[in-house]
């Protein structure tokens, strides 16, 4: 009996947050980073240090909490996508297995018999009904191998399936996650010009200390995350590469197996 048609990848979709402006400085925050600069300025912070750096304990801090904000969201990416990890690694195991389960199943497949053949009885019969009648036959003595070639196509296309749909799970949420860091660096070189703008009004060395501040927002907290997930990424992303024809192989039908034969 054939089975309908099913679409690969799957149906369930995960779409990706679109892009957001990050959100304008409150009113509040920019009266406390004018207060923060005016009181370092009087201080004469920031102070250059030995590699020519302007640097000050605010801006170490605006830093630092842009790397912990994104060290705590890759972070709770992963503990809360833990399972799903885990199950891809183990589909990552399976479809193998089960692909070569298809394989020696389908090399031990019976031999076709000849389909010309007639028995007693058939003398008068057309060649055609002829060859349906031995083709049912082969198909009725052979049930059990076409149910267990069935039964390790489906499994094999649902593991493939299912590993799709973690993927895109999984995706979608590195996805949100890092448009929240984005959202956090962009929002943070924000901040950092009101602060040193009211530095630059009070500041001792106003003449020589740069208009417009030097400051690099790096983390490494996405590339850690890649690194404890990059090798099932990988076998993910390779076995999901070559699993589209699964589909098609699953909808074959002892008839096609018969024709295959013949040909």
């Amino acid at each position: 009996m054939q089975h309908p048609k099913q679409a690969f990848p799957p149906a369930r979709k995960n779409r990706t947050p679109k892009k957001q402006k990050p959100d304008s400085l409150s009113v509040f925050e920019i009266s406390k980073l004018g207060k923060a600069g005016r009181s370092d300025g009087q201080h004469a912070l920031p102070k250059q240090d030995e590699n020519g750096a302007w640097i000050s304990p605010h801006l170490q801090k605006e830093t630092n909490t842009y790397n912990e904000l994104c060290v705590l969201a890759w972070g709770e990416l992963q503990e809360a996508h833990e399972n799903d990890h885990k199950e891809i690694n183990r589909l990552c195991q399976e479809i193998p297995r089960l692909e070569k389960q298809l394989t020696d199943c389908r090399e031990s497949a019976p031999s076709l018999t000849d389909l010309s053949v007639r028995i007693k009885g058939e003398e008068k019969l057309s060649e055609h009904i002829v060859r349906k009648r031995r083709q049912r036959e082969f198909e009725k003595n052979n049930a059990g191998y076409f149910r267990k070639l069935r039964q390790l196509e489906d499994s094999l296309e649902q593991n493939y399936r299912h590993l799709s749909e973690l993927q895109s799970v999984v995706q979608a949420a590195e996805n949100t996650t890092r448009l929240q860091c984005e959202q956090a660096r962009s929002h943070t070189l924000q901040r950092i010009p009101v602060y040193w703008n009211n530095v630059l009004r009070v500041h001792p060395k106003f003449k020589i200390i740069p208009p417009v501040p030097k400051i690099s927002l790096e983390s490494n907290a996405e590339a850690e995350y890649f690194a404890q997930n990059k090798s099932i990424q990988s076998e993910a992303a390779r076995l999901l590469s070559r699993g589209a024809g699964i589909s098609k192989n699953s909808d074959r039908t002892e008839e096609d197996y018969v024709s295959e034969q013949k040909n």
